[in-house]
């Protein structure tokens, strides 16, 4: 192994992991016969201090006295395995975590040796107790086994632990988060969990929101798009939930209302959404942030009054990601009784990656209420309309 081999980093951080359970194992008395895995104390058998240091008499003369201990078939396995013996200290070291899995000495070296032969489930098995067992390490382990994930023979083992270990996957994501790791993995080790489309563990991570403000908004809209309920997918096109149904979906591809003091907004039950705005201050009141590639385009709004609007102006805008500066495209939604469409030609250029569509409310000289509904929206692409 080199030094940027992930199982040598691993097998570093296990010596902190042991670090961390000297320490706590040192500060609590280990008394094996309250807990009936021994009938007898440790320190009467194995010496004053705690039971991870040598014993009297050897493993066997403790055996013959307490055949069902675990800590002498631990201690000469990890003799055997100082002489090379590695096969008949595997075997003796097992046997003693079997009968008392809480020897943490133990479990740090059947991980080591897991990881040194490549036998990542293995060596898993062994992570997830010392996970458990020693939490003052955890962190160190999520570090740990976020390093080893990126490393493409041991990725399949992890993916399909972190499906059934939902205590440890949520902090190891938050490290390959911070580690800027490969997204795929990322929502691997989220889609697969439970049997589930990993729609709530996404939206809990904050994938998506992390690619979106890394600029990488090609990966953050597939992670939405995998994370979407079946129910939902044929909803997916230029503009998501383009009839307003509130569909399930993370932001920011979804639709995000900005209730006010200025301006309510609300779904309609069956499709829309009602508007009002009480046209004092200026008001943002939706957007949604989309992904169209370069070409050109045709977006079309229709809405109705609910009421006077004849003061107030509601409108749509699409800019340039978040860059103001760079508007392709704006229209008044109409005031009228009845549903009217309108909308705007636009253009997005190669270097515009995303766009997000707002809708927003601009008070007139003469303040007044607006109250409408909003039908639906489209984008259509001219330069392929069908």
């Amino acid at each position: 192994m080199t030094l940027s081999d992930p199982r040598l980093r691993l097998m570093s951080m296990l010596v902190v992991v042991g670090f961390f359970a000297a320490t706590i194992l040192v500060s609590v008395p280990f008394d094996l016969g309250r807990s009936g895995r021994f009938p007898h104390r440790a320190d009467e058998v194995l010496g004053p201090a705690y039971p991870w240091l040598p014993g009297r008499g050897g493993a066997a003369g403790q055996l013959a006295w307490a055949p069902l201990a675990a800590f002498p078939l631990w201690e000469e396995g990890a003799r055997l395995g100082r002489r090379g013996e590695t096969v008949r200290a595997r075997r003796l070291i097992a046997e003693a975590v079997r009968r008392d899995p809480q020897l943490v000495d133990a479990r740090l070296w059947l991980a080591n040796d897991a990881l040194q032969h490549r036998l990542y489930a293995r060596a898993l098995d062994q992570l997830d107790w010392l996970y458990t067992l020693v939490r003052p390490a955890r962190p160190q382990i999520s570090v740990a086994l976020a390093q080893l994930a990126q490393e493409p023979a041991a990725r399949s083992s992890i993916i399909a632990f972190a499906s059934r270990q939902p205590l440890w996957r949520q902090s190891v994501v938050s490290e390959l988060l911070r580690s800027k790791a490969d997204p795929g993995l990322i929502f691997a080790l989220l889609g697969g969990a439970d049997g589930r489309t990993g729609s709530t563990l996404v939206g809990e991570s904050g994938l998506v929101a992390t690619l979106v403000a890394r600029g990488r908004y090609d990966q953050a809209y597939l992670a939405w798009v995998a994370a979407l309920p079946a129910s939902a997918l044929t909803s997916i096109g230029y503009v998501y939930d383009d009839h307003f149904r509130q569909l399930p979906g993370a932001l920011p591809f979804n639709w995000t209302l900005a209730n006010s003091p200025d301006a309510s907004v609300d779904f309609v039950k069956g499709g829309g959404l009602e508007i009002s705005y009480f046209g004092e201050q200026p008001a943002h009141l939706l957007d949604q942030l989309l992904v169209l590639p370069p070409g050109r385009y045709r977006f079309v709004a229709t809405a109705h009054s609910l009421g006077s609007s004849e003061s107030s102006k509601i409108g749509w805008t699409l800019f340039c990601g978040d860059d103001q500066t760079r508007l392709l495209g704006m229209a008044d939604v109409p005031v009228a009784s009845k549903p009217v469409s309108r909308g705007f030609a636009f253009a997005v250029a190669a270097d515009c990656p995303a766009q997000r569509l707002s809708l927003d409310g601009t008070p007139a000289d003469i303040s007044g209420a607006a109250e409408m509904q909003i039908r639906t929206v489209r984008i259509v692409n001219l330069d392929s309309p069908g």
